[in-house]
């Protein structure tokens, strides 16, 4: 592990990636967006709020970043939408959209939405909260889906976020719930966002898998998904850091 705490990115060449199968690839991949400093799985945050030593103030400014970043974010799934020349897959973009604006799928609310009437169960203001601005470790995150959705084939911000992310949610959200019932108080009703993601991500593993089987099969490609799936884990867990600033000068 580095000095800051994060662990170096293990270098592992083209051919060694190309080599192996998608099941090994997805593991090595899950593997290393697990290391301390990486991601959201057992991320210091969701310890903190096991525990309760997670301040209201520190739960709200992580509220409000993360909210910000799920409503700035949602353009770039349009991006690969029009970059990906496979019908099937636009066809699950769109309904990704449609689920993340409107809520269709799931009949909730756009989940920007879902995740403000959190915040309001925690004394934010959240017509305050719409109008604040992304924090650096906040827009960093977000600039860099648009970097990839923009700058490297389709399949890679969608292998980033389904394998390095998406696929910790259900675990990662689960002991969040119940932290947040047990030690805040917080009511089923003001949870839908984080309980409607734990069924909703509960297939990314093995959705991971299909699509690396099916289209990061070169080794250039498999390259470019594990250099971004690791940095994009990397820079999540600092945006849910951020909660360790409140009350610092």
């Amino acid at each position: 592990m580095s000095e800051s705490g994060i662990t170096p990115i293990k270098n592992v060449s083209q051919q060694e990636l190309g080599g192996m199968t998608p099941k090994q690839f997805v593991d090595l991949l899950r593997d290393n967006c697990s290391k301390p400093g990486r991601g959201m799985a057992n991320h210091p945050f969701v310890t903190g709020l096991e525990a309760g030593t997670v301040t209201l103030p520190q739960l709200r400014l992580f509220t409000e970043q993360f909210y910000l970043h799920i409503r700035n974010m949602l353009p770039w799934i349009g991006e690969i939408y029009v970059k990906c020349p496979h019908e099937d897959v636009r066809t699950v973009l769109v309904k990704q959209l449609a689920e993340e604006c409107l809520g269709t799928i799931t009949n909730t609310k756009a989940h920007p939405e879902l995740l403000l009437e959190f915040g309001g169960a925690i004394g934010m203001d959240i017509e305050a909260t719409r109008k604040k601005e992304q924090l650096p470790q906040s827009r960093k995150v977000t600039e860099y889906f648009e970097f990839m959705s923009g700058c490297r084939p389709w399949f890679v911000p969608l292998s980033a976020i389904g394998i390095g992310l998406e696929s910790f949610v259900p675990d990662t959200f689960t002991r969040v719930v119940a932290a947040l019932k047990k030690n805040y108080g917080i009511k089923d009703d003001k949870l839908v966002f984080y309980t409607m993601h734990i069924l909703a991500d509960q297939d990314h593993g093995d959705e991971g898998i299909e699509m690396v089987s099916k289209y990061a099969v070169t080794p250039e490609a498999r390259k470019q998904v594990y250099d971004c799936t690791v940095v994009t884990s990397e820079l999540y867990f600092d945006l849910w850091n951020l909660y360790t600033t409140v009350g610092k000068a």
